[in-house]
């Protein structure tokens, strides 16, 4: 379509990508929910495992994390995420309402020869802060999420969680990504499972990606998104590869690996053992090694290992 943007300019790439520690970071993502994109980094992670190398795995999908539900492993080490939550000092406001017309979110309210008052749903933003005259408002604190450690063996599970009902999804997703670069640095890979779609979000967890992986399905519905997921992928200037799940679906992807040159890096056909598997919250490289999704799975994790691990 014309005037759509196809790149970010260098800079503002090199801005976006950069991360504190060198370990190599593979985003395993999806435009569409549903499609098996968390069941699939699980078992390149546990894949990973079994062949001998350390592994951060971070559950990014911060709206409703599961890998830790597909690994049979609890949540643990939680660390509360906070974001600003203004507190007005009525001695030192002028009523000067600058606070009131700078917030976008239009959460303050002045009354009638009053100090302001929060009302709305503030999402930390510090505007109100920045442009107040009088000093009159400090910096208070909102839950808005915790993260989580968990491990079993040489794989380190981190996990983001939104507090239901809040809307700042991004500074979780934004602390999962902080403790993994802080707390995984003797990792040999690191994972990150996205949240669907092509949100801000995804985008974030996208941020400093050697490589992507998108998982879809040969359905209409898996298609279009992937087009989407594709297509930012390339903005982003991320490497971009296809996983086919439930590969034997009706449907093709062809008209997508030409437009985005890319390809089908594994394909993964429906498979009654991997099922069992997700059941037992046991990854199915492990429980049923055998099973043609767990071939599938190995052979591209060693893929990436060859890439990626030295």
């Amino acid at each position: 379509m014309e005037g759509e943007r196809k790149s970010l300019d260098a800079e503002a790439l090199e801005i976006i990508h950069q991360r504190p520690i060198e370990t190599p970071l593979i985003a395993i993502t999806g435009g569409k929910g549903g499609v098996g994109k968390s069941t699939v980094a699980v078992n390149i992670a546990e894949a990973l495992v079994q062949s001998g190398h350390r592994v951060a795995l971070a559950d990014a999908d911060v709206d409703g994390p599961d890998d830790h539900i597909l690994l049979n492993i609890p949540l643990t080490s939680p660390l509360d995420v906070t974001c600003t939550l203004p507190l007005i000092v009525d001695a030192k406001c002028t009523r000067c309402r600058q606070c009131v017309d700078a917030c976008r979110r239009y959460a303050l309210f002045q009354p009638k020869d009053s100090s302001p008052i929060l009302i709305g749903e503030c999402n930390g933003c510090e505007t109100c802060i920045l442009v107040c005259p009088a000093g009159a408002i400090e910096r208070g604190k909102k839950i808005v999420g915790k993260t989580y450690k968990s491990g079993m063996e040489n794989l380190t599970l981190f996990t983001g969680e939104l507090v239901p009902g809040v809307e700042e999804s991004s500074f979780v997703v934004n602390a999962i990504k902080e403790r993994v670069f802080n707390e995984a640095k003797d990792s040999d890979i690191i994972i990150i499972d996205t949240s669907p779609g092509a949100h801000c979000n995804v985008i974030n967890a996208l941020k400093g990606s050697n490589e992507a992986y998108a998982v879809t399905e040969p359905t209409p519905l898996g298609v279009h998104d992937l087009r989407i997921i594709l297509k930012l992928l390339q903005i982003l200037h991320i490497k971009a590869n296809i996983i086919l799940n439930r590969s034997d679906l009706p449907g093709q992807v062809d008209s997508v690996l030409k437009t985005y040159d890319t390809n089908v890096s594994v394909e993964i056909p429906m498979d009654d053992l991997l099922m069992k598997s997700y059941v037992e919250g046991v990854p199915v490289v492990r429980m049923y090694p055998d099973a043609k999704s767990s071939k599938g799975i190995s052979r591209l994790s060693k893929e990436i290992a060859a890439t990626y691990i030295k």
